[in-house]
């Protein structure tokens, strides 16, 4: 979905912004999560893509699907998405909403990736540094992946902190070619 981040960031945040006003975030980000789910179901994403039908066309099979668990912005929201031809773009939307929410409520989602599964104690340490750092609560995911050698790559919203010995590698290459 990253192809869609540009694209969704300004109707993430105008939606958050009247969810906001509207003391509405929850049920926002309900029906964001419902759209987010029709338009990453395959079925959907074909449909959406059959240059046959009209982006109204395409708009109004979403609300079809979706209309009783709408309210009518929400339902204003796929209307115009579709009249720009941005439903696909509705998952990330759903997304950066969630980012919006997190920030809002003093929290940050990290990415954690190392080379090796990581303990307990080093994803206690990890969350507390990064929690002094960015000076918010932080949750952490881990995955692994071993082409990273050793070290840990953590991705916290916009912020990439490579640790790697990969990329450690490859710095060193460069600086050595040079």
């Amino acid at each position: 979905m990253a192809e869609y981040t540009t694209s969704a960031r300004p109707y993430a945040r105008a939606v958050y912004a009247l969810a906001t006003e509207t003391s509405s975030i929850d049920s926002w980000g309900e029906a964001l999560a419902l759209l987010a789910a029709v338009a990453a179901d395959a079925n959907m994403q074909e449909l959406l893509d059959k240059p046959q039908l009209g982006k109204e066309q395409k708009g109004e099979l979403m609300l079809k699907v979706l209309s009783d668990k709408l309210n009518p912005q929400q339902q204003n929201l796929v209307r115009l998405m579709a009249e720009n031809g941005r439903l696909r773009a509705l998952p990330e939307v759903a997304h950066q909403f969630e980012i919006y929410r997190a920030e809002s409520e003093g929290k940050v989602e990290a990415e954690v990736i190392s080379a090796f599964a990581l303990t307990s104690e080093q994803e206690q340490a990890i969350t507390e540094t990064l929690k002094s750092k960015l000076g918010r609560d932080v949750s952490i995911t881990t995955s692994t992946d071993e082409s990273l050698i050793g070290g840990v790559v953590i991705k916290a919203g916009d912020i990439i902190i490579d640790g790697s010995m990969k990329s450690q590698l490859e710095s060193l290459a460069i600086s050595l070619s040079r």
